[in-house]
């Protein structure tokens, strides 16, 4: 065979035809069973998580805490030195922030949808519930090559707002990857979070380590306590007075 030939031929071949990607239940199904399954996580009734924050390349500090509970309450509360307090919360009917730029606010729009879906109780375990649509996706640009692993994904469509994509590895079906759009006042803000330091804390397993970049800013969040099951009182979620 000439090279001419050969040329052609390879030119005549059919392409190979790619591998359509899992459905999207499939996908989430399989982290719902490597995080512990729903089972494990319907037993919980509370959670108190603290983490330690650095702010990547400028020395800045500071610590979050997050409270929820299994009747749909929950607060988080961010405190970076020489920025101030971020505080974000549901008492199960008013969502509602409060921060040193924007003051006081209850929530509406697609801040609210965007609320209720990161507060929402037991989310890890049944995510298709929270979005109006799943949909199998492609893993982003280079998302592969910066996680060191195949990877699947999943697009959450929200009733409100932009959507975001949420990619897990393929071998272990834990979560690795997420990008999407915060929205605020100022206006829609693009991020990317990536999780990892994966354990296991009373038959479920959750991440310790969650790094957000959101423009030249990445932020490094490391759970150093998580605590289930404590009582917290109702008045710890209510919507601050003016």
């Amino acid at each position: 065979m000439t090279i001419a030939v050969l040329v052609a031929w390879l030119a005549a071949a059919p392409a190979e035809t790619p591998t359509p990607p899992r459905p999207a239940q499939a996908i989430l199904a399989d982290y719902a069973n490597a995080i512990g399954g729903r089972e494990a996580w319907k037993r919980l009734r509370s959670v108190h998580i603290k983490r330690g924050l650095t702010v990547a390349g400028q020395g800045a500090s500071g610590s979050e805490e997050h409270w929820a509970t299994a009747d749909g309450k929950n607060l988080s509360e961010s405190s970076l030195r020489d920025v101030g307090t971020f505080r974000q919360g549901s008492d199960g009917r008013v969502t509602w922030s409060k921060d040193p730029v924007f003051g006081l606010r209850k929530l509406e729009g697609a801040e609210q949808e965007e609320a209720r879906i990161n507060g929402a109780w037991n989310a890890e375990a049944d995510l298709a519930s929270l979005y109006a649509k799943v949909t199998s996706v492609p893993p982003p640009k280079d998302a592969e090559k910066d996680a060191g692993a195949s990877l699947e994904c999943v697009e959450l469509q929200k009733k409100l707002g932009k959507p975001s994509v949420l990619c897990f590895d393929t071998k272990t079906h834990l979560r690795v990857l997420q990008t999407g759009v915060q929205p605020s006042p100022g206006g829609d803000i693009p991020y990317k979070l990536v999780f990892g330091d994966w354990r296991a804390v009373k038959g479920i397993k959750t991440w310790y380590l969650e790094k957000m970049t959101a423009g030249p800013t990445t932020v490094e969040g490391r759970i150093i306590s998580l605590v289930l099951d404590e009582k917290i009182p109702a008045s710890r979620f209510k919507m601050p007075k003016p």
